[in-house]
């Protein structure tokens, strides 16, 4: 039944994405994007998860409802570039890891990146540097409990 990963995500799609990102940000439509990086993406199991898996497993604080997700839902601003979601999926098959090789390609600016795998005790925090994803807090926020 568990094992599942969540991500929460609030950032900036690079320019030259934004006409056709919309099949992606709030479909979830990786596989029927023209540009190659993002059409190979589609081709992994539960791609379509990021960023429509639902919240299973997941710490309180990342309740579902619009009122309690801290500005999480899913939206994207096709002007601005600002997209923001909530997901969790089962991430046998490297879904997260493969998702976060292809960031840089992508992501122009990143506000909060989070990730919290459903038996750890703190999610671990990402960002941008010289356009790398590196993991810049392994002890973001505390949402499991002490032994």
């Amino acid at each position: 039944m568990g094992d599942y990963t969540g991500i929460r995500f609030k950032g900036y799609i690079k320019e030259e994405f934004r006409n056709e990102f919309a099949i992606i940000a709030l479909e979830g439509d990786w596989n029927k994007s023209k540009d190659p990086i993002f059409n190979k993406f589609g081709e992994v199991r539960r791609a379509s998860f990021i960023p429509c898996g639902s919240l299973s497993y997941m710490p309180d604080e990342w309740e579902s409802n619009d009122e309690d997700t801290d500005e999480f839902a899913r939206t994207w601003n096709k002007e601005t570039g600002y997209w923001t979601f909530q997901c969790s999926l089962k991430n046998y098959e490297d879904t997260i890891d493969e998702w976060f090789k292809i960031i840089p390609y992508f992501i122009e600016k990143i506000d909060h990146l989070e990730s919290y795998y459903e038996y750890w005790e703190w999610s671990k925090q990402y960002d941008l540097v010289d356009n790398e994803l590196i993991m810049v807090n392994d002890k973001f926020e505390k949402y499991g409990y002490d032994d």
